[in-house]
């Protein structure tokens, strides 16, 4: 039985990241973001592979093993994240997918409800990643912060944290700054420290 189903605010989170890579200027492409292992230009390339990988999983399609992202013409990644999301619509409709059992490239197997409060954090994560980036915090939509921080907390066991990889979507948990907004609480507990200088 699954508690909880927070599929209406995936689809939400596709919207915000598109939002967002939609006023990335092309003279920022080169610009460090608060994930270490992608400058500007590869962030945007790997929120739109995470996307599509999302609504693969939905179709019961494992992705490939790996972190590569193919390249994304900067004019094309809102429309791709849009599609994208249409595609995951589609195949999280089914409300049985949430119960079904998925095994990942590294072997872990997880519900379908986990798979989505995943794929949640993850954009949402990234797409504050770029907002941070290229000067957008006030273009995030709220809503998506507080659910994909339940997401988050849902997913990400303390020992997941001991096996993370650069690059990563999450890291060791920062405290949250004094006065921390919702989208810096979930910052924070993926591994970013909210208001440090970019590229330290």
């Amino acid at each position: 039985m699954v508690n909880h189903d927070r599929r209406s605010k995936l689809l939400d989170s596709y919207e915000n990241a598109a939002v967002i890579v939609s006023g990335i200027d092309a003279a920022d492409l080169g610009q460090p973001t608060p994930c270490r292992k992608y400058d500007v230009a590869g962030l945007v390339d790997h929120i739109v592979e995470a996307g599509h990988r999302a609504a693969a999983l939905g179709r019961g399609q494992a992705p490939p093993p790996g972190d590569d992202s193919p390249h994304v013409e900067l004019s094309d990644a809102p429309g791709q994240l849009r599609h994208a999301a249409e595609d995951a619509a589609q195949a999280w409709s089914d409300d049985s997918r949430l119960s079904s059992k998925f095994t990942m490239p590294w072997g872990e197997e997880y519900t379908g409800a986990t798979l989505v409060d995943m794929y949640l954090a993850e954009l949402a994560a990234h797409a504050w990643d770029l907002a941070r980036a290229t000067g957008q915090i006030d273009e995030l939509d709220p809503s998506v912060a507080v659910t994909a921080l339940e997401g988050a907390r849902a997913m990400i066991k303390p020992e997941y944290r001991n096996m993370v990889e650069p690059g990563s979507p999450f890291g060791e948990e920062v405290p949250p700054p004094p006065g921390a907004d919702d989208w810096e609480r979930l910052a924070a507990f993926m591994g970013r420290d909210p208001r440090a200088p970019l590229g330290q």
